[in-house]
C-alpha cells in the first residue's frame, strides 16, 4: 500500500473503466487549448466568474507550472517561501539559486503569516508561495487570511502563486473565485490527488491573462501528451466530479478516525485539511514504525529536515483496516518478550568470563572477549555450553565432548560455598526508569533466554531486587522447549498461553531476531556494533541499549498547539 506520495493508490475512480482513448489523434502533435476553454467554461460556472481559455494554463503535472514558477522567479523577482514547505518548492530555491528568502515557521510548524506580509514590504517585487492544505502538515490557509496577503502583495508589487493541489479534501472553497477581484493572484490544481490521475501528469493554473500568458511563453511546445488531454477532458464530467465526491467524503471520515486513532495514543497528529496526516513522535518509535509497515508492504514519508525528522506522514486510505491492523502492531504491543543475558543483565563478566576461563582449561589458549563477541554474533550460538564448545574446538583443532565442558563452566560460572564464582559479577542492564515505563504500558512480559531454568531463575531475582517495580510474567528457558532460539518455540508458546497476536521481542543475537521474525513478532536488537548481523537476521530496529525502550513506547508529550 503506497501511503508515501499521497496518490489515490487504493481506489481507483470507476469511471476510468468505461474510458476508450481515440488512438485516430495519436499521430498529431497535441493541442491543449481546448481543454483550456473547458475548464475555464467549468470554473466559470462553479464559480460564478467570467473566465476564458486566457485565464487557464494547462501544465504537465503541477510540476511543470513550479518549474516555470522557479523560471520566472530568477527572471524577474525574488521569493518568499514559508516554512514548511512542499520539497518542489524548497529544492528549486536551492536548485535555480533564488533571490529571496524563507520565513520560518511558528513553534507549532504552522505557517508564520505575520512574517510572510512583513517580508512583502520589506522586500518588494516577490513573488509569494503559498501550499493550502500545506504539505506536509496539512494546514489550512482561509481564504481571509490569504486576501491579507494578497493586499499587502498587491501594494509592493508582487504577486502570490497558491497551491491547491490538497484543495478538495478540505472544507473551504477554491481560492479561484478570488481571481477576478485579484490580479496578483495565480492558483495551481492538479488532477493528482483526489482525482486520483497522477499518472497522466496534469495540472493547471488559473489567474488573469498577463499572469498566464507569462507561463504559457515558457511552457514546452506540446507540453501535454494527448491520451492525458483525453483523460483529463473525461474528469471534467458529472460522473468524475461525482466519483471525487464520494472519494473524498471516505478519505475525510478516515482521517477523522485515524486523528482519534493517534490522540487515543497519545499522539498528536497535526491537524489536517489534506489527505494526509503528519505525525510526530520520537525518533527511535518513528524508525520503527517505518520499517514494520515498509516490511508489511506499506510505504509511508520521512523527512531530512531538523525539526520533520520525528515526524510520520501517512496518506489516508480508503481502505483504513488494513492500515489500523499495521499500526496496531506498532502501537499496541500485546507481549514483551526480553532475551536475558546482555539485554537486561551485563553478563560480560559472568558468562564470557566462564566461556574464556573454559575455553583456557582444555585448550590452554587465551580467548579474546572479541572473538568470544564475534562467535556469538555469527547465530547458532545462543547457548554459551556449544559456544565454548566450538571455541575449544578452534583452539585445539579438535572437538570435545560438550558433558566436560558443561561441568567446567558451570563450576566457574555458579562457583561454590568459597567461591562465588563469576555470577557475582553481574549487573542489571535495564533501569528503574525502563522498567517503570514497561510496568506503565500494563502489557504481558516474558523473558525467552538461552539460559537453563535454574540459571533464569538467578537472573530473574537478580532484576527483581534491583528493580522492584518489574516482575514479568513468564520465564522461558531452555529447560522449557524442545528447540532453543532461533526457533520460534518459545515465543509462540507465550503468544498461545496469553492469547496474545502482537507481540515484540528484544535480543542481542542473530538468533534472538530470526526467533522474533519466526514467530511473527517485531524484532529490536541491541548493540549497535552488532547491527550488520542483527539486520540480516531480520530485526527491524537495533537500538544501543534496553532502557531505550523509553521511546518506543511512550509517546510524545502532549502539543499545546491542541489543547
Amino acid at each position: 500500500m503506497k501511503l508515501d506520495l499521497n496518490e489515490r493508490s487504493d481506489d481507483r475512480p470507476e469511471w476510468l473503466k468505461d474510458i476508450t482513448l481515440n488512438v485516430d489523434e495519436l499521430w498529431q502533435y497535441p493541442v491543449r487549448e481546448p481543454l483550456e476553454q473547458t475548464i475555464a467554461k467549468e470554473l466559470s460556472q462553479c464559480c460564478a466568474a467570467n473566465f476564458s481559455a486566457a485565464n487557464i494554463f494547462c501544465s504537465n503535472g503541477g510540476d511543470e507550472s513550479i518549474y516555470i514558477l522557479m523560471r520566472l522567479i530568477k527572471e524577474t523577482a525574488r521569493v518568499i517561501l514559508p516554512l514548511p514547505a512542499f520539497s518542489q518548492y524548497t529544492q528549486g530555491l536551492e536548485s535555480w539559486a533564488l533571490d529571496g528568502r524563507t520565513i520560518a515557521a511558528n513553534e507549532d510548524l504552522s505557517i508564520n503569516l505575520d512574517a510572510v506580509i512583513d517580508a512583502i514590504s520589506e522586500q518588494p517585487g516577490s513573488v509569494v508561495i503559498l501550499t493550502s492544505p500545506n504539505n506536509p502538515t496539512g494546514e489550512l490557509v482561509t481564504l481571509n487570511a490569504l486576501k491579507q496577503v494578497l493586499d499587502a502583495a498587491a501594494a509592493n508589487q508582487s504577486w502570490v502563486f497558491f497551491d491547491e493541489a490538497y484543495i478538495e479534501f478540505s472544507e473551504q472553497k477554491s481560492a479561484i473565485e478570488l481571481i477576478e477581484e485579484y490580479d496578483n493572484l495565480v492558483v495551481l490544481r492538479t488532477l493528482s490527488k483526489a482525482f486520483g490521475l497522477a499518472g497522466i501528469r496534469f495540472g493547471y493554473l488559473a489567474a488573469n491573462a498577463q499572469l498566464i500568458e507569462l507561463f504559457k511563453q515558457r511552457a514546452m511546445p506540446f507540453n501535454i501528451p494527448a491520451p492525458s488531454l483525453q483523460i483529463a477532458k473525461e474528469a471534467m464530467s458529472q460522473r468524475a466530479q461525482q466519483d471525487v465526491k464520494r472519494f473524498v467524503t471516505r478519505i475525510q471520515q478516515n482521517r477523522a478516525e485515524l486523528f482519534q486513532w493517534f490522540k487515543q495514543r497519545n499522539l498528536q497528529p497535526f491537524p489536517s485539511h489534506s489527505n494526509f496526516l503528519l505525525i510526530p513522535m520520537p525518533l527511535l518509535q518513528a524508525d520503527l514504525l517505518t520499517q514494520v509497515l515498509k516490511r508489511k508492504g506499506i510505504a509511508v514519508r520521512r523527512f531530512n529536515d531538523d525539526e520533520l525528522k520525528s515526524c510520520v506522514r501517512i496518506t489516508i486510505p480508503f481502505y483504513l483496516t488494513p492500515l489500523i491492523d499495521a499500526l496496531e502492531d506498532v502501537f499496541d504491543p500485546q507481549l514483551l518478550c526480553f532475551d536475558m543475558d546482555g539485554v537486561l543483565i551485563d553478563t560480560s563478566s559472568s558468562y564470557d568470563e566462564a566461556i574464556a576461563a573454559t575455553v583456557k582449561k582444555f585448550s590452554g589458549k587465551a580467548v579474546e572477549r572479541a572473538t568470544i563477541l564475534a562467535k556469538r554474533r555469527q547465530g547458532g550460538f545462543n547457548n554459551d555450553w556449544v559456544l565454548s564448545q566450538s571455541l575449544i574446538a578452534e583452539a585445539q583443532g579438535n572437538a570435545v565432548a560438550l558433558e566436560p565442558v558443561i561441568d567446567y563452566f558451570q563450576s566457574v560460572y555458579l562457583g561454590s560455598e568459597t567461591n562465588p564464582g563469576c555470577i557475582a559479577n553481574e549487573t542489571a542492564i535495564l533501569n528503574q526508569d525502563a522498567a517503570q515505563a514497561i510496568n506503565t504500558l500494563n502489557v504481558r512480559t516474558a523473558i525467552v533466554t538461552g539460559r537453563p531454568r535454574y540459571e533464569a531463575k538467578l537472573g530473574s531475582e537478580l532484576l527483581q531486587k534491583t528493580l522492584k517495580v518489574w516482575q514479568p510474567s513468564a520465564i522461558v528457558s531452555t529447560d522449557d522447549v524442545t528447540d532453543c532460539k532461533p526457533s520460534p518455540e518459545g515465543i509462540l508458546g507465550l503468544k498461545q498461553a496469553f492469547n496474545a497476536n502482537r507481540s515484540w521481542m528484544f535480543g542481542d543475537t542473530p538468533d534472538d531476531m530470526q526467533a522474533a521474525r519466526r514467530s511473527n513478532s517485531i524484532a529490536i536488537g541491541i548493540g549497535q556494533q552488532n547491527q550488520q548481523q542483527l539486520r540480516a537476521a531480520g530485526a527491524d530496529l537495533v537500538i544501543d541499549n534496553i532502557n531505550q525502550i523509553i521511546d518506543l513506547i511512550t509517546a510524545t508529550e502532549s502539543n499545546e498547539r491542541l489543547g
